[in-house]
């Protein structure tokens, strides 16, 4: 093992992952030296990092690609204006980004609050902004947002998710659903989406998973609301206790160097409803 040429060495460790890589690095001196190499951990890393808030990253650039990459991949930095963070996938290298809810354009939000001020909301989670926005009531429900391709990862199919809450006694008459779309050069993808209720994926024995509508105000819904054959999509809580539901997906081609993603969620009206934000996260990632 000692005897292969380094190259070899660098070409056979860059092949695998960030996680192999650092295992690799436990194999031999020679895998050491290459597995911890710039060179290596340089392809690890998005080939134009963007711009990061300034106190984002430590005043002495960290001493290695590797330290670099690990500093990224362990929590969000936030980019200039403070409204986005990315965070690499400590397992692909992929880009996350998370667009605050301030970075969203709201026309009809009724308020901006701390999220430590909301009732049963976590503020662990690093990934996300400490204010939400709420709708007490609107008669017509607008959140859209664009990113910037160049920003992301090339290569790679994204699914777009929007991280909320709504109250579980709310002020709705009937069943609704919203309209989440997607549009990437000059490309767009539309899906039924509902906030409306949650999926409780099963307890691992071998349970299906079910689907549970939030009740209104004049009596509990049902899930005999929705009409048999309706392809809706429905969000599921995560660790933190806010609901993610999937607006949809792309894919972001090697060779997109322009133009934008455009995202917009609309619907009709909606009561006490809060929005933490939106997140664009690689396929071969799981929402957390």
């Amino acid at each position: 093992m000692e005897r292969l040429p380094e190259e070899l060495l660098m070409r056979v460790v860059s092949l695998t992952s960030p996680p192999d890589a650092c295992r690799a690095a436990a194999v031999s001196r020679a895998f050491r030296a290459v597995a911890d190499s710039d060179a290596v951990w340089s392809l690890f890393l998005p080939r134009n990092l963007p711009r990061f808030a300034k106190g984002e990253l430590p005043r002495t650039s960290p001493s290695s690609k590797k330290e670099l990459f690990r500093r990224l991949s362990d929590q969000p930095a936030l980019l200039p204006h403070k409204l986005v963070s990315m965070q690499l996938d400590r397992a692909t290298g992929a880009q996350r980004f998370t667009l605050s809810a301030r970075a969203l354009q709201i026309p009809r939000c009724t308020n901006r609050a701390p999220v430590g001020s909301l009732s049963n909301c976590s503020k662990g989670n690093k990934r996300f902004f400490s204010e939400a926005a709420q709708f007490y009531r609107v008669n017509e429900l607008e959140i859209r947002a664009k990113v910037q391709r160049k920003m992301l990862s090339q290569n790679t199919t994204y699914a777009v998710y929007l991280v909320f809450k709504l109250a579980y006694v709310y002020y709705e008459f009937g069943f609704t659903y919203e309209v989440a779309s997607i549009g990437v050069a000059g490309r767009e993808s539309t899906r039924q989406v509902s906030v409306q209720g949650y999926i409780k994926d099963g307890d691992g024995d071998g349970n299906a998973p079910q689907r549970h509508i939030f009740q209104g105000c004049r009596g509990t819904l049902s899930c005999d609301a929705i009409t048999s054959g309706e392809d809706i999509h429905f969000p599921r809580e995560n660790a933190n206790g806010w609901m993610e539901v999937e607006l949809g997906e792309f894919h972001n081609d090697e060779a997109d160097d322009g133009g934008e993603v455009s995202i917009s969620f609309t619907g009709e009206s909606k009561y006490c409803l809060t929005v933490l934000g939106i997140e664009l996260i690689s396929k071969q990632q799981k929402p957390t």
